[in-house]
């Protein structure tokens, strides 16, 4: 139907894998946060709760009153456009969102293990959202679609979100690979948002404006070019160009805004 096809098993053991990443990847940063740093609970969930403020309160608002207007259509439309918009709305939403929690909830906590912590918050939730939420819907879409359903969940629409419905059902029947990827592009994000949060605050700690207006360039930059590499390269190449990014962000961060080393942490 609409060239909707069965949903391989690859494509589900791809989307299960993805999910299962997602989960242990939030857990892994939480447990060393915990263990290692001896990092406070609560910076953790200041992360979470300023990312669910920002980006998905704030920043979907933000999209939802712009979408409708004929520059929003012009924007979704316009492969660039829509690159630099994305990029533009994650970095002033998530990095003020930074900003907020630096200044006030973590105001006398502003130091690189709570930094790391709400970057663990901020970067878990998002994995949450964005990954284990994602894979479990499509595991959903797949046993329909597998179930000789898929007619039940588009008859009910029609005009775009007909059109929506039907790519999303399409594209699980697609490239196999795409959905194992989703999980290691759970970690990438998250080692990105802690490494952003380090560097930011220790910006505001040492009164650094240069670093603070950096990771705003660096978050805009990920994200703006990804889209663009995504559209014209495929999935497996935006990737791999994140792989380089992170690492080397990975570098800057340890050079520029490290972790204490154990016997500091012994004697604090």
């Amino acid at each position: 139907m609409d060239g909707i096809t069965r949903v391989p098993a690859l494509n589900m053991a791809g989307m299960a894998v993805s999910l299962l990443v997602s989960l242990a990847a939030v857990i892994a940063v939480f447990v060393y946060g915990r263990k290692k740093l001896r990092a406070p609970v609560a910076s953790f969930f200041v992360g979470v709760g300023t990312f669910v403020l920002f980006a998905l309160v704030l920043e979907s608002l933000l999209h939802n009153l712009i979408y409708p207007t004929p520059a929003g259509q012009k924007i979704w439309g316009n492969t660039w456009l829509y690159a630099l918009y994305g990029g533009a709305a994650a970095a002033l939403f998530e990095e003020t969102g930074r900003i907020f929690a630096a200044r006030t909830f973590l105001r006398r906590r502003n130091d690189p293990v709570n930094a790391y912590m709400y970057g663990a918050g901020h970067g878990g939730v998002e994995a949450l959202a964005v990954g284990a939420v994602t894979q479990i819907s499509n595991l959903a879409l797949a046993a329909t679609i597998n179930a000789g359903k898929a007619a039940d969940i588009l008859s009910p629409l029609s005009g775009a979100q007909y059109d929506s419905a039907l790519a999303q059902l399409r594209a699980l029947c697609g490239e196999g690979s795409v959905f194992f990827l989703a999980g290691y592009e759970r970690i990438l994000a998250i080692a990105t948002h802690i490494c952003l949060s380090m560097l930011l605050f220790r910006g505001l700690r040492e009164r650094r404006a240069g670093l603070v207006a950096l990771c705003y360039v660096l978050h805009f930059a990920l994200d703006a070019i990804l889209v663009l590499i995504n559209k014209a390269f495929g999935m497996i190449a935006a990737e791999a160009l994140c792989t380089v990014f992170v690492l080397l962000l990975l570098l800057l961060t340890a050079k520029l805004a490290p972790l204490p080393k154990k016997d500091e942490e012994e004697a604090a």
